[in-house]
């Protein structure tokens, strides 16, 4: 059976690169529970994102049945890389979150 797949718009203070964003996301989740990556099959869309100031702003797709995990494991990310994360928005299209993406400064399309 295929599970439905919902896209968050997460923005992390202190991250200035797509691979720091990605590090910080596995190595949270990958610290504090360890099967979840693999469970929620969670997937980072590297052509969508915005940086600003000293936050960057990207969107990640994971399992639905597993997004309310994701979304508490990545809020420990303080505990790990003192690291603020702040989660923007959940959407079942990348079309509609590439929108909300918009709003926040992103050039995204």
């Amino acid at each position: 059976m295929r599970y439905k797949r919902r896209y968050i718009i997460l923005r992390i203070t202190g991250v200035s690169s797509q691979d720091e964003f990605s590090n910080s996301v596995y190595s949270t989740i990958n610290k504090f529970y360890p099967l979840l990556v693999i469970r929620a099959n969670v997937k980072i869309i590297k052509d969508v994102y915005s940086i600003s100031d000293d936050a960057y702003t990207g969107i990640i797709s994971v399992n639905n049945r597993y997004k309310y995990d994701v979304i508490f494991t990545l809020s420990l990310m303080k505990r790990v890389f003192s690291r603020d994360v702040l989660t923007l928005g959940i959407s079942g299209t990348l079309k509609r979150t590439k929108k909300r993406l918009n709003t926040y400064g992103s050039d995204a399309k």
